[in-house]
């Protein structure tokens, strides 16, 4: 069996050290913005969310920095609003939950780079400390001593926790039941779980309000990822408004942003939660796009933006992955 990692590390090296990247670069500007998106920023995978290790993270800003032009997403959307040319091959950095090593760990680095980014706020977790939902579902996995599950996010059937692969199995069966449910209800299965299976999650993983704020007068930007993390598309209406006016306000409150931006947790949108999220005050919205990397005027607009994740590995991969054909290999090879 190809091990895919090897493969993908391989193929980089021969598209960096080869020139071929170089040469993408200039031949094919980028003309618009990639907007890239990471989560943690910590070397570990807690919570089945593996990190960006630190190490990394800086060799891909200075990557960067050489080759490309960082903006804040708001300086991307004055471009939008006001109907300018965004600068070809800009680059801006966002992060989606809001941990605390975005903090310790991503913001003294963005800092060096005089780079800024926009992170993404779970609100009521910024506030309460707790995890989001699936990062504390997935945390619980890890940790418990028991060696099988049956609950009513299994269906009744009883898993197997015996090993690190029937964990990340469990841990895909509990999400798809749990990211079904009402808020109240999903917060509910899970303190029960957590009462079976006898682990509590840490409740100090998650930026303060306070550090935030420091973000925030240092120059970083903040939007709105809802209240709770619920996969939006499987909410009711009424929920689903209460998710986006209750951070919204939360941002407009703490922060004075009026019109911050807006991600969908998952992924999961439909256009008329694209239009509530557009009638509620946000400025913008991002999409699942995954043909689509390059956000200018003529493919996106600021309520149809996409991004591309940032790899957990050294930049050279970014490099193969953003300048050289790597993503093309790619998706030639899944088709």
């Amino acid at each position: 069996m190809i091990n895919k990692e090897l493969l993908r590390t391989g193929i980089s090296r021969i598209i960096v050290t080869g020139g071929i990247a170089s040469a993408g670069r200039k031949l094919f500007p980028k003309k618009g913005a990639l907007i890239l998106v990471g989560h943690r920023v910590s070397d570990d995978d807690e919570g089945c969310l593996q990190g960006l290790r630190p190490d990394w993270f800086d060799e891909q800003l200075e990557y960067l920095s050489r080759n490309y032009r960082f903006l804040s997403l708001n300086q991307l959307l004055d471009y939008f609003e006001q109907g300018q040319s965004i600068p070809s091959n800009s680059v801006v950095i966002t992060f989606d939950d809001g941990f605390r090593d975005n903090y310790t760990n991503a913001y003294p680095i963005l800092r060096r780079y005089q780079a800024s980014a926009t992170v993404f706020l779970v609100t009521g977790c910024v506030t309460s400390g707790e995890l989001p939902w699936p990062q504390k579902v997935g945390y619980v996995l890890q940790n418990t001593d028991a060696d099988s599950l049956c609950h009513e996010t299994t269906g009744g059937r009883e898993l197997s926790l015996r090993s690190q692969q029937d964990r990340t199995k469990a841990n895909g069966i509990v999400w798809a039941s749990l990211c079904k449910l009402p808020r109240t209800q999903r917060e509910r299965e899970i303190e029960n779980l957590c009462e079976m299976l006898k682990v509590q999650a840490p409740r100090d993983r998650m930026l303060t309000w306070e550090q935030v704020e420091t973000m925030h007068k240092g120059g970083m930007e903040f939007g709105a990822h809802t209240v709770s993390h619920p996969w939006m598309a499987q909410q009711s209406p009424e929920e689903a408004r209460w998710e986006m006016e209750t951070s919204l306000k939360e941002l407009q409150d703490r922060l004075g942003i009026e019109r911050p931006p807006f991600v969908f947790p998952g992924g999961s949108y439909t256009p008329e939660l694209v239009d509530m999220a557009s009638s509620v005050g946000f400025r913008c919205v991002f999409q699942s796009r995954g043909g689509i990397r390059v956000n200018s005027p003529d493919v996106t607009n600021q309520f149809s933006l996409s991004r591309v994740g940032l790899p957990n590995s050294p930049a050279f991969i970014l490099e193969a992955e953003l300048d050289g054909p790597l993503h093309s290999i790619r998706r030639i090879y899944r088709s």
